[in-house]
Protein backbone atom coordinates (compact mmCIF):
# COMPACT_ATOMS: atom_id res chain seq x y z
CA UNK A 1 0.00 0.00 0.00
CA UNK A 2 1.50 3.31 -1.02
CA UNK A 3 1.55 6.24 1.36
CA UNK A 4 -1.83 7.95 1.31
CA UNK A 5 -3.12 11.16 2.83
CA UNK A 6 -6.58 11.09 4.33
CA UNK A 7 -7.64 13.78 1.86
CA UNK A 8 -6.81 11.40 -1.03
CA UNK A 9 -9.13 8.62 0.18
CA UNK A 10 -12.25 7.72 -1.77
CA UNK A 11 -15.42 9.58 -0.92
CA UNK A 12 -18.08 7.42 0.72
CA UNK A 13 -20.90 6.39 -1.61
CA UNK A 14 -22.57 4.11 0.90
CA UNK A 15 -22.46 3.31 4.58
CA UNK A 16 -19.10 2.04 5.81
CA UNK A 17 -18.64 -1.74 5.71
CA UNK A 18 -17.70 -3.74 8.78
CA UNK A 19 -13.96 -3.23 8.18
CA UNK A 20 -14.25 0.46 7.32
CA UNK A 21 -14.57 3.66 9.30
CA UNK A 22 -16.58 6.61 8.08
CA UNK A 23 -14.79 9.95 8.43
CA UNK A 24 -15.74 13.46 7.53
CA UNK A 25 -13.07 15.79 6.18
CA UNK A 26 -13.91 19.30 4.99
CA UNK A 27 -17.58 18.41 4.67
CA UNK A 28 -16.93 15.31 2.58
CA UNK A 29 -17.78 11.91 3.98
CA UNK A 30 -15.13 9.29 3.22
CA UNK A 31 -14.51 5.65 3.98
CA UNK A 32 -11.22 4.46 5.38
CA UNK A 33 -10.01 1.05 6.43
CA UNK A 34 -7.94 0.63 9.56
CA UNK A 35 -4.97 -0.37 7.36
CA UNK A 36 -5.32 2.89 5.39
CA UNK A 37 -5.46 4.90 8.60
CA UNK A 38 -2.40 3.12 10.01
CA UNK A 39 -0.56 3.67 6.70
CA UNK A 40 -1.06 7.40 7.25
CA UNK A 41 0.29 7.05 10.80
CA UNK A 42 3.25 4.86 9.67
CA UNK A 43 4.50 6.18 6.30
CA UNK A 44 7.55 4.64 4.60
CA UNK A 45 10.59 5.34 6.78
CA UNK A 46 8.65 5.13 10.05
CA UNK A 47 9.91 3.10 13.00
CA UNK A 48 7.56 0.79 14.90
CA UNK A 49 8.69 -0.22 18.41
CA UNK A 50 7.18 -3.07 20.42
CA UNK A 51 7.96 -5.65 23.09
CA UNK A 52 6.62 -8.42 20.82
CA UNK A 53 8.47 -9.84 17.82
CA UNK A 54 5.46 -9.87 15.47
CA UNK A 55 6.25 -8.13 12.17
CA UNK A 56 3.99 -5.06 11.76
CA UNK A 57 2.81 -6.36 8.37
CA UNK A 58 1.16 -9.22 10.25
CA UNK A 59 -0.42 -6.80 12.73
CA UNK A 60 -1.44 -4.00 10.34
CA UNK A 61 -1.92 -5.88 7.08
CA UNK A 62 0.22 -3.55 4.96
CA UNK A 63 3.75 -2.49 4.17
CA UNK A 64 7.14 -4.11 4.08
CA UNK A 65 8.89 -3.93 7.42
CA UNK A 66 12.51 -4.79 8.22
CA UNK A 67 14.11 -5.35 11.61
CA UNK A 68 15.92 -2.15 12.56
CA UNK A 69 18.69 -0.99 14.88
CA UNK A 70 19.81 -4.36 16.25
CA UNK A 71 22.00 -3.79 19.32
CA UNK A 72 21.75 0.01 19.06
CA UNK A 73 19.87 2.78 20.85
CA UNK A 74 18.08 5.65 19.12
CA UNK A 75 19.46 9.22 19.27
CA UNK A 76 17.62 12.31 18.07
CA UNK A 77 19.06 14.14 15.06
CA UNK A 78 21.18 17.19 15.95
CA UNK A 79 22.18 19.18 12.86
CA UNK A 80 24.73 21.13 14.94
CA UNK A 81 26.69 17.98 15.90
CA UNK A 82 28.48 16.03 13.15
CA UNK A 83 28.12 12.81 15.15
CA UNK A 84 24.30 13.07 15.00
CA UNK A 85 23.50 15.16 11.90
CA UNK A 86 22.35 12.45 9.44
CA UNK A 87 19.43 10.04 9.87
CA UNK A 88 20.56 6.42 10.31
CA UNK A 89 24.18 7.47 10.98
CA UNK A 90 25.86 5.02 13.34
CA UNK A 91 28.70 5.33 15.82
CA UNK A 92 29.87 4.51 19.29
CA UNK A 93 31.34 1.35 20.75
CA UNK A 94 30.11 -1.16 23.29
CA UNK A 95 33.54 -1.32 24.95
CA UNK A 96 36.61 0.93 24.82
CA UNK A 97 40.19 0.67 26.06
CA UNK A 98 41.42 3.99 27.38
CA UNK A 99 44.58 5.49 25.95
CA UNK A 100 47.03 7.32 28.23
CA UNK A 101 45.66 10.63 26.95
CA UNK A 102 42.11 9.63 28.00
CA UNK A 103 43.05 8.75 31.59
CA UNK A 104 42.58 11.42 34.25
CA UNK A 105 45.77 13.33 35.05
CA UNK A 106 47.38 11.79 38.13
CA UNK A 107 50.73 11.36 39.90
CA UNK A 108 52.34 8.26 41.34
CA UNK A 109 54.29 9.37 44.40
CA UNK A 110 57.18 7.51 45.99
CA UNK A 111 57.70 8.80 49.50
CA UNK A 112 61.21 9.31 50.87
CA UNK A 113 62.28 6.93 53.64
CA UNK A 114 61.55 8.12 57.14
CA UNK A 115 63.07 7.33 60.54
CA UNK A 116 61.21 5.76 63.40
CA UNK A 117 61.86 6.75 67.03
CA UNK A 118 65.50 6.15 67.94
CA UNK A 119 66.74 6.82 64.40
CA UNK A 120 66.06 3.38 62.98
CA UNK A 121 64.79 3.41 59.42
CA UNK A 122 61.07 2.79 59.19
CA UNK A 123 61.27 1.88 55.50
CA UNK A 124 64.11 0.60 53.39
CA UNK A 125 65.90 2.96 51.02
CA UNK A 126 65.29 2.43 47.31
CA UNK A 127 68.47 1.60 45.50
CA UNK A 128 69.44 1.08 41.90
CA UNK A 129 71.30 -1.91 40.46
CA UNK A 130 74.71 -0.60 41.66
CA UNK A 131 73.49 -0.42 45.25
CA UNK A 132 73.39 3.38 45.48
CA UNK A 133 70.30 5.40 46.17
CA UNK A 134 68.53 5.98 42.85
CA UNK A 135 67.37 9.31 41.54
CA UNK A 136 64.17 9.49 39.54
CA UNK A 137 62.91 6.14 40.73
CA UNK A 138 59.67 5.22 38.99
CA UNK A 139 56.85 3.23 40.48
CA UNK A 140 55.62 -0.04 39.13
CA UNK A 141 53.03 -0.31 36.39
CA UNK A 142 49.49 -1.15 37.41
CA UNK A 143 46.24 -1.97 35.68
CA UNK A 144 45.35 -4.59 33.12
CA UNK A 145 44.77 -2.41 30.06
CA UNK A 146 41.48 -4.13 29.28
CA UNK A 147 38.43 -2.51 27.71
CA UNK A 148 35.75 -1.05 29.95
CA UNK A 149 32.01 -1.22 29.42
CA UNK A 150 30.41 1.77 27.64
CA UNK A 151 26.81 0.51 27.68
CA UNK A 152 24.25 2.96 29.02
CA UNK A 153 21.26 1.69 30.99
CA UNK A 154 18.89 0.10 28.47
CA UNK A 155 15.75 -1.92 27.85
CA UNK A 156 15.49 -4.24 24.87
CA UNK A 157 12.59 -3.87 22.40
CA UNK A 158 11.82 -4.97 18.85
CA UNK A 159 12.17 -2.23 16.25
CA UNK A 160 10.97 -2.35 12.64
CA UNK A 161 11.40 0.20 9.87
CA UNK A 162 8.79 0.46 7.13
CA UNK A 163 10.70 0.14 3.85
CA UNK A 164 7.81 -0.09 1.35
Amino acid sequence: MADTKISALTAATAAAAANELAINEAGTSKKVTLAQLLAVAYPIGSIYISTTSTNPNTLFGFGTWAAFGAGRVLVGLDSADTDFDVAEETGGAKTHTLTSAEMPAHVHVENAPSSAAGGAMKFGIDTNASGTQGAGISTASTGGGGAHNNVQPYIVVYMFKRTA
